[in-house]
Order: C-alpha cells, then sequence, then structure tokens
C-alpha cells in the first residue's frame, strides 16, 4: 500500500510538473487578466489605438500611390496632387487632391498679396471621416505680382473660423 501512494503521488507530482512547464495549467493565456499598467506604462488599447491610426495611414498612402498620384502638399485636411508649391502658372490654375473635411466642403482663395482674385468653395466626393476627391478651377483676369497663394481651408460649423488652412504659393506668368 505504500508502494502504491508513493507511485501515485509521482504520477500526480509529474502531470504538474508537465502541465507547469507547458503553460497550459488550466488557464488560456490569451485571456488571463493582466496588471492594470503603471502611471508612464502605455495601455494595451493606446498602443492598438496607435498601431491602428498607422495601419490606417499606410494604407491611405498606399492608396494613393497606386492611383499614380504624387502629394505636393498636404496637412491634415488636404492632399494636393496640383499644382506644386513654386509651380509655374497662368490665367487659370485646376488645383486637384484629396480633402477629409465636414461635410465635404473645400473652401478657396487664390490671391495676389493684395486682392483676393477668386474663392468659392466646391465639395469633395466624401465627407470626414472619409478622404473625399475635390477639383477647382480657378481664374483670374490680372495680377499685381508675379506671386500668388492658393489658400485652402475648411469653415469651423461652430464660428465660421478658418481651419486647416493650406497655403500654396505659385509664379504667374505674364
Amino acid at each position: 500500500m505504500k508502494k502504491f501512494r508513493i507511485i501515485f503521488f509521482a504520477i500526480i507530482l509529474s502531470g504538474l510538473i508537465s502541465l507547469s512547464a507547458c503553460g497550459t495549467n488550466g488557464n488560456d493565456p490569451d485571456t488571463e487578466q493582466q496588471d492594470e499598467p503603471e502611471q508612464g506604462d502605455v495601455s494595451e488599447k493606446e498602443a492598438t489605438d496607435d498601431e491602428s491610426a498607422e495601419d490606417e495611414k499606410a494604407v491611405e498612402e498606399d492608396t494613393t500611390e497606386e492611383m499614380g498620384e504624387e502629394i505636393v502638399a498636404e496637412n491634415d485636411a488636404f492632399k494636393v496632387f496640383e499644382p506644386a508649391p513654386d509651380s509655374v502658372v497662368d490665367n487659370e490654375i485646376t488645383v486637384r487632391g484629396e480633402a477629409r473635411v465636414f461635410e465635404a466642403t473645400v473652401s478657396y482663395e487664390f490671391e495676389d498679396g493684395h486682392n483676393i482674385l477668386d474663392k468659392g468653395t466646391v465639395t469633395a466626393s466624401q465627407g470626414a471621416p472619409e478622404w473625399g476627391e475635390f477639383e477647382i478651377k480657378i481664374s483670374f483676369d490680372e495680377v499685381t505680382n508675379d506671386t500668388g497663394m492658393i489658400v485652402l481651408f475648411e469653415e469651423s460649423a461652430k464660428d465660421g473660423s478658418r481651419q486647416n488652412e493650406l497655403i500654396i504659393p505659385v509664379k504667374v506668368e505674364d
């Protein structure tokens, strides 16, 4: 009987040792509770959000590259494909790009440093939070300088102020 008890305990002990060595001690490692992060540590949710934002940005960049479009100017709300900053333009300018703006409304102005020569709004193909394509045709008669600025912006829904202003300087050819 004593020999039976020793064998029994040896089997139980070896079983426990193998379970702990394999990490399968009855708890699924994916569902184990983790300790609360200490102050200064990045929580798992924050890390996941950061990774998601990076993945989303990479997908957006890949999509733009697949379309063969080079971004020549950008900020949080606009990606402009043409015209490039300091391009030489004549009295008709085409501005093409993508916008991520409230209600898909892209506002713009063209000025020569003294006067606003053209202004208006266009509607992008999609509103925020998606990127929507837009195209603006700017026409003007005369400029007082040989330089101009295309100003893209969105108006605040709260107070009408300009937000996410993007300025693209151009050289005007006579």
